[in-house]
C-alpha cells in the first residue's frame, strides 16, 4: 500500500489561529488496484513548535485496514507541510 498523491487540497477557514482544517482527495494504490476518496485533516501547532496531524473522515468501505492508510497519509502530509505545499 502507499499514497499515490493527494490532491484537491483545500484550506478551511479556522478561528482558531493554531489549527490549520483542510479537504483533500486521496489517491491510494494498494491491492493491485487505485482507489481515491475524500478526507479531512487537520495541523495543530504546539506552544512549544511541534506539530500533530489528525486525518478525519475516512470511508469505512476500503478493502484495507485503515490503521496503515492513516500512518501512510499523515507521513504524506508532513512531507507535504514540511515542502510548504500546502495552501
Amino acid at each position: 500500500m502507499r499514497i499515490a498523491e493527494i490532491t484537491s487540497i483545500v484550506r478551511d477557514e479556522s478561528h482558531i489561529y493554531y489549527i490549520n482544517r483542510y479537504k483533500a482527495t486521496a489517491v491510494v494504490e494498494f491491492l493491485s488496484k487505485q482507489v481515491s476518496f475524500p478526507f479531512n485533516f487537520f495541523i495543530e501547532m504546539n506552544p512549544l513548535g511541534g506539530k500533530t496531524i489528525n486525518v478525519e473522515s475516512l470511508p469505512r468501505d476500503l478493502d484495507y485496514p485503515l490503521l496503515p492508510i492513516i500512518k501512510a497519509l499523515k507521513d504524506y502530509i508532513c512531507t507535504l507541510e514540511k515542502g510548504n505545499k500546502l495552501p
